[in-house]
């Protein structure tokens, strides 16, 4: 849900000034390296609007002039789609996308990447990583974590989605609506986007086979992984003493309830270190927020899981 002390924001940013713009969009794509060319024969202008919470931003925007350069990582997932040719995304590379009118893409994710624009407009939803990925994960029955999208759209599932954004869009984009209204149609258009490009949660644990109470344990930890909780508070949750839940972990999954929260916490640790820059991300940070308070032992349950320190991760230059 989205949080009860974030109201909806809205944003309209217009102007004719080509800097401006640039370090408008340098900071809305988390980047320091997007350019734009000559303005169009008519002078140039440029608009930005968008409104939206802590899980969906609905927005639009248009430049008059061709533009290029790199959209950074910056912890979302956009969904795109343009009203006319000549986007571009992934230039440069073989697996580079031009995105055809009127038919959502999602842009790539996890890394930075780079880009190319004709003068136009383009219609965006920007997704909070950690929301989409927890959809996701609930509509496969798997353990969040960074998301895989399919190139290929299923095109039925494609026309859905389109039909969800269109009834979605007024309410999206009106501020006034109900924040329990907006977070019901922000997971309508979330799960739309989930299924139209089979978004798959790229970790290497999953849900434990077991009785009911034990997966809606599981489920109720990977919900509430963020916050600080115990052994008995997943057992009050799951309506069964501490014992019964203890005894179910060990008998069908081999760990401990508490272990198998840490693995949560420590995939969650690393989709935020591989999404990371030096030195704006802060490893001791990333992991307090995570609920490890103590760093050596963190370090060390990292090292076993993943086979490498979390310096590693951030460092990598391929992530």
């Amino acid at each position: 849900m989205p949080s009860d002390n974030l109201p909806p924001v809205a944003v309209d940013r217009r102007g004719t000034n080509v800097d401006e713009a640039v370090a408008f969009y340098e900071d809305v794509y988390a980047s320091q390296d997007i350019h734009i060319g000559k303005p169009t024969a008519d002078g140039f202008t440029w608009r930005y609007r968008a409104v939206g919470d802590d899980e969906l931003t609905l927005g639009t925007s248009a430049v008059d002039a061709n533009r290029w350069g790199t959209i950074g990582q910056h912890g979302t997932y956009i969904l795109a789609w343009t009203t006319t040719p000549g986007i571009v995304l992934d230039i440069d590379t073989r697996d580079a996308v031009a995105m055809p009118p009127n038919v959502p893409v999602m842009y790539p994710s996890g890394r930075p990447f780079e880009f190319s624009a004709a003068p136009g407009t383009q219609h965006m939803i920007r997704f909070d990583g950690t929301f989409l990925e927890n959809v996701a994960a609930a509509q496969l029955g798997a353990i969040p974590g960074p998301l895989q999208f399919r190139n290929l759209p299923d095109p039925e599932q494609l026309e859905r989605l389109r039909q969800v954004i269109r009834a979605a869009a007024p309410e999206l984009l009106h501020p006034d609506t109900d924040r329990w209204r907006r977070a019901a149609v922000n997971m309508l258009v979330a799960e739309a986007a989930v299924d139209a490009f089979h978004a798959t949660p790229d970790v290497d644990i999953a849900f434990h086979d077991g009785p009911a109470t034990m997966r809606f344990a599981q489920e109720w930890m990977v919900a509430n992984a963020h916050r600080h909780i115990t052994s008995t508070d997943v057992a009050q949750a799951a309506g069964i003493n501490a014992r019964a839940l203890q005894a179910a972990f060990q008998r069908h999954a081999h760990i401990t309830p508490m272990a198998f929260l840490r693995q949560i916490r420590l995939h969650r640790v690393r989709a935020q270190l591989v999404a990371g820059e030096i030195p704006t991300t802060v490893i001791a940070d990333v992991a307090r927020g995570w609920g490890f308070g103590h760093l050596g032992r963190f370090a060390s349950y990292y090292a076993d899981t993943f086979g490498e320190r979390p310096s590693d991760t951030l460092r990598r230059p391929s992530r």
